[in-house]
């Protein structure tokens, strides 16, 4: 699959460092496979880091919040797709989630909320809310907390695209 039917940025010189395919209904199967996905994954790619262990652990805990995010959608059938790469000390992340149109305006607008003024107090707002988790918080975390920027676009009216970028690691001299 290329960028474009991705939705999502170019590679740009980033280096591939894993990438999958799941069918939806594995994602709609236990929550249990979202801390699984991530912590395999962190292992797989934290090998060559400063601090592998360290990294790990922290982009385990970044992965997990994106799958959440994922498990807690309205998924149309299909195959969701998982990518990383890196480019220095820049990680890219991209998703494509097979969804209806309803799910595609929940990541736009999240994203949009996100990158907007006073994302810090709307993020506090949802994290000590006494109602229910909102599924925004995940999304949120990841752009306060780790400064994460993120894009999201419609893969015409069956999917969407989520990238991330985001560092863990700050590359040394």
């Amino acid at each position: 699959m290329t960028d474009t039917q991705m939705g999502g940025l170019p590679d740009d010189g980033f280096k591939p460092l894993i990438e999958f395919d799941l069918d939806t209904t594995v994602l709609d199967d236990q929550w249990i496979y979202c801390d699984f996905m991530s912590s395999f994954v962190a292992s797989m790619v934290s090998h060559n880091r400063g601090d592998p262990f360290m990294f790990s652990n922290l982009l385990s805990a970044t992965l997990n919040e994106l799958f959440e995010t994922v498990y807690r959608t309205e998924k149309k059938a299909g195959q969701f797709r998982f990518r990383m790469l890196q480019k220095g000390s820049v990680d890219r992340i991209t998703m494509v989630v097979p969804c209806g149109r309803d799910e595609q305006q929940f990541y736009l607008k999240t994203v949009e909320e996100v990158r907007a003024p006073g994302a810090s107090d709307k993020y506090l707002e949802l994290l000590f809310s006494d109602d229910k988790l909102d599924r925004r918080v995940g999304l949120f975390e990841l752009a306060i907390s780790y400064k994460a920027q993120m894009s999201a676009v419609a893969v015409e009216d069956k999917a969407v695209c989520l990238t991330i970028d985001l560092v863990i690691e700050r590359e040394t001299d």
